[in-house]
């Protein structure tokens, strides 16, 4: 039922378009991550740092576009999708759009002091 509400979710928000094009995030998503997996290992911390490194690099709506995709993934994978996981995503992007994270450095911080382990639900 959790997955069903999420994918309703999605399709409603409009976040889906008919022909995403992800070569940016696709392209910088592994050295992203492994940069990541070395600064915490909290999954909403790893989303929202994940998410602003790459925003970064990347278009803000691709990387949102990407946050997404991953998601529908999860539902129909082993993987667990989350409505907390889009927020962390967006979180990210956010410290990069509103010019708060100009470096991997405060991208991590960020990420840090908003998705801390005690903030982990």
């Amino acid at each position: 039922m959790k997955k069903s509400r999420l994918l309703f979710s999605i399709f409603i928000s409009g976040q889906l378009y008919a022909a995403p094009t992800l070569i940016c995030s696709t392209l910088n998503y592994s050295k992203v991550k492994a940069k990541v997996e070395a600064e915490g290992s909290y999954d909403k911390f790893k989303h929202c740092a994940v998410s602003c490194l790459l925003a970064l690099r990347c278009p803000a709506t691709e990387v949102l576009e990407l946050g997404v995709i991953k998601e529908i993934a999860d539902i129909f994978t082993p993987g667990d999708a989350d409505l907390d996981d889009l927020q962390a995503d967006y979180d990210g992007v956010k410290l990069v759009t509103s010019k708060k994270a100009k470096t991997d450095k405060a991208c991590f911080d960020g990420c840090h002091k908003l998705h801390s382990q005690s903030n982990c639900r």
